[in-house]
């Protein structure tokens, strides 16, 4: 499967626009789309559809974001322009050439679904242990997505979370990052069924950044 690792430069280009969904996004670059992993690898969609990781792929597309296994990658640095192509719950960005399913059910949650005076918990969910979206503090970055506290007991493993937020990344998704915030996210919704993964978590798009309030704590049921 070619996997590429990316390039400086363009990293902080990609960490500067939207995600398509948790951890991923997908771009057109010389009227080919890419798609690419935690701003870390990137690999040509109609490639990603033929499904052909080998055992050294799955190496390079969990754990350790500056592994040897990546570090032996070829560098891909985007030069000239890109463009996001998809996003879950985006409506800018629906490319239809794209094949990719939108999620259709998206709403602005409004104050009486989530409260601004008080915080709540979400999370992301990621084959590497570190996440480039997320800051020192624990915050989040503009346009990054993530699921909320409720969602988060549908999903007893890295392999389930793999599915239930059609991630392309197939390696499992154990590694989780928390954040609790006032900030409310913009954009709530379904993942919809793509890259063989079928879907149906709830996925929340924080179009503004999240801080981050450790200490602080968030309501759940009583009883």
């Amino acid at each position: 499967m070619p996997l590429y690792r990316i390039g400086r430069n363009t990293e902080a280009r990609l960490l500067s626009i939207p995600e398509s969904g948790m951890g991923f996004q997908v771009v057109r670059y010389r009227n080919r789309f890419l798609v690419v992993f935690h701003t870390t690898l990137v690999i040509p969609l109609d490639e990603l559809r033929e499904r052909r990781f080998s055992q050294d792929d799955y190496f390079s597309l969990s754990g350790n974001p500056e592994s040897q296994a990546i570090s032996q990658l070829e560098f891909l640095d985007i030069q000239d322009e890109f463009s996001l192509a998809f996003s879950f719950l985006d409506r800018e960005y629906r490319e239809s050439s794209v094949g990719l399913a939108f999620s259709e059910a998206v709403i602005s949650p409004p104050e009486s679904v989530i409260s601004s005076k008080r915080p709540y918990s979400y999370y992301r969910f990621s084959a590497f242990y570190k996440d480039k979206r997320i800051t020192d503090d624990g915050s989040f970055l503009p346009n990054t997505y993530a699921t909320t506290y409720n969602d988060l007991h549908f999903v007893p493993s890295g392999f389930a979370a793999v599915g239930r937020y059609a991630l392309p990344n197939p390696a499992s998704a154990q590694f989780v990052f928390p954040i609790l915030t006032y900030d409310r996210p913009t954009l709530m919704g379904t993942a919809t069924p793509n890259f063989g993964q079928s879907g149906g978590g709830v996925e929340v798009l924080f179009q503004q950044s999240a801080q981050n309030r450790p200490g602080l704590s968030f309501i759940i049921n009583a009883g």
